[in-house]
Order: structure tokens, then sequence, then C-alpha cells
């Protein structure tokens, strides 16, 4: 039953690890690196090819393109005008995060990247139209609201800022991402969400994912680069809305992240510091620096966000939301105990 998506998922590996391998020496020539040691958030010792997004991203629209025409009844039926949107946003994410990859750009001007994004696919009608009531029933909004476009807009730039700053150790981001579309797949294989054709598509980018990450785990010998880092959470949002607006079961996935960031813009704000300000004091960064291994980092956010995406698919609403908070209490706590512990060293 599942044959056409695993399939596709496959191919959309197959078709990433090629072209990151292709692709590697072209960048390295271009000098689209990343040199180490330029912020205080970085800590790899070489610089590193940022090749990642390029790569993932090319894989997943080849593969939903020759899908088209290979198997049709397999990929999702968006309106043409929806369609043009997400290459277009892909295309202005990109375009940006290349020249910031080569040339660095300040922090305002980074963001044009992702609220241009953002922009178009809210006016191409990709929107989230729905929330369910913790205690039963759905609240419904209008399509083109100010709420609607409102928590839209909310959410993507959320889930884009959230890959993009989470991205600070080898594979995080890129494994994270691809489970949260393989916990997207699973909900859309269910009875009550069934929707067989962005089952397909959230596969095939899980696959894309998995693909680069042969080449993205630690120890890393290519970076996925700022269009990549905002690439892969921008789809992975698009994914949750259009599969029947399932915020939670991806924010569950992706909530170390997203909270951790929470956190640090609080905390940069209250020291009079801008929110996009370096540092060293991510969760990631505070679990290597308290002695935790590299591997076991990323390990560690991996199970994290397995468990959660797992839950996600059985708890009722109350459910989720009280899971939410458990994880955001335990993120906002686990940090304050290792900062606490590291400034004893």
């Amino acid at each position: 039953m599942w044959m056409p998506q695993v399939l596709g998922g496959i191919v959309g590996m197959i078709g990433a690890m090629l072209l990151t391998k292709l692709l590697l020496p072209v960048f390295r020539y271009l000098k689209i690196v990343d040199v180490p040691f330029t912020s205080g958030r970085k800590i790899h010792a070489r610089p590193m090819v940022l090749v990642g997004g390029v790569a993932i991203a090319v894989s997943f629209s080849l593969v939903i393109w020759a899908a088209t025409f290979i198997a049709p009844t397999y990929v999702p039926q968006l309106p043409a005008m929806q369609w043009q949107a997400l290459i277009f946003a892909s295309l202005v994410l990109f375009f940006v995060g290349i020249i910031d990859d080569r040339f660095g750009l300040p922090p305002a001007v980074q963001l044009v990247g992702p609220l241009v994004a953002t922009a178009i696919v809210v006016l191409a009608g990709i929107q989230i139209h729905s929330v369910t009531r913790p205690l039963g029933g759905i609240i419904l909004f209008s399509a083109g609201s100010g709420v609607t476009i409102f928590l839209t807009s909310v959410w993507l730039l959320a889930m884009m800022y959230g890959t993009k700053l989470l991205d600070g150790l080898d594979g995080l981001t890129t494994g994270l991402s691809g489970i949260g579309a393989v916990m997207i797949f699973a909900l859309t294989q269910t009875a009550q969400f069934f929707e067989p054709r962005l089952g397909f598509a959230s596969l095939v980018f899980a696959g894309c994912c998995a693909g680069f990450l042969f080449f993205n785990f630690y120890p890393a010998r290519a970076f996925l680069g700022e269009g990549g880092s905002l690439f892969l959470g921008f789809v992975l949002a698009v994914l949750s809305i259009l599969s029947g607006s399932k915020i939670a079961t991806a924010l569950l996935v992706m909530g170390l992240a997203v909270f951790d960031v929470i956190r640090l813009i609080l905390v940069r704000m209250s020291h009079g510091k801008t929110p996009f300000a370096a540092d060293q004091r991510h969760l990631h960064h505070l679990l290597l620096r308290s002695g935790v291994s590299h591997r076991k980092a990323v390990l560690l956010y991996y199970v994290c966000g397995i468990a959660c995406g797992l839950l996600a698919l059985f708890l009722p609403t109350v459910g989720k939301i009280l899971l939410l908070i458990a994880l955001l209490a335990g993120e906002w706590m686990l940090a304050a105990y290792l900062e606490k512990r590291l400034t004893k060293k």
C-alpha cells in the first residue's frame, strides 16, 4: 500500500546524495563555504561547503515533477497558483541565502527572504483555516482574514527561524526535519486524516533529507547553508498546513528547537541585545560544553523528536498542549541547570 510513497522517498534520497556529491567541488570552487570562528555560534574547525539546501530542494522538486508524469495520482493536487508560489518562494529563500552564504548579509537584510517567501505563499492561499479546540470542536477562520494571515505568517516564520537557529550541530536540522516529515506522512495515513498525496510529498522530502544527512551527520562534510536551513523549516511548515493544519505535530517534533529560540530571544532582549546576536547559549552548545559528545547531543534531539512525534499521533488536542507545555518547561529548566553548572566551573 505504501510502495509508491516509499519508492519516492528512496529516489529522493538517492537524488540528494548524488547531487550533493556532484555539487561539492562546484560550490567549493565558487567559495560558497562556511568559514569557522566567524561568529560566536560556530564551532566547526575547517571551512564547510554550503551545498545541502540546493541538493535537497532540487532533488525534492525533480522527484515531485517527475511523479506528475509517472504517477500523477500520488502528487498533491494543489491549484497551479499555489505550486507556482511554492517554487517562487523557495527561489527567493535560496537567492537571498546563497548571497548571504557567499558575502554575509546583516541580520535585517537576511530577514527579507523569509518575509517575502511567507508573503508569497500566504497570498497564494496556503493558509491556516482552522485550529482544534483543546476540549473538542474546531475554530474556523475565513480565508484571507487578518487572523488567518497572522497565524500563518507567524507559523511559517517561527519554523524557518527555528531550523535556521537550530543549525548549529552536524546533522541536527537535517535529521529533525526528516523526522518531522515522516511524522506528517504517518499522520496522512491514518483514517481520520487520510491523504496519500501529501504523504507522498512528505516521504519524498524525508528521503531527500536522509540523502544529504549522509554528508551532514557528524563529522560533516557539507552544511545546509542559510537558504537550506530556512528551506527545511519552510517546507515542513507548509506540509503541516496542507495536511490539515497539523501544527502541533510538527511543533512537537521541532519543539526543543523552537522553544530554545524563544528562550534565547527573551534572554538576549532582557540583556539589551539584538534577538539575532551570535552566542553559544543554545541548548546544544550548553550540552557540548557540559561534556556531552557531538553525536550524543544530536541523537538526544532525534530521540526527543521521534518520541514527541509518535505521541502526537495518538494524543487528543489537550494532550498535545500539555506535552508542549512540558517540553517547554523541560527545555528551559535543562538550559538553566546547564548554564548554572557551567558558570560554577
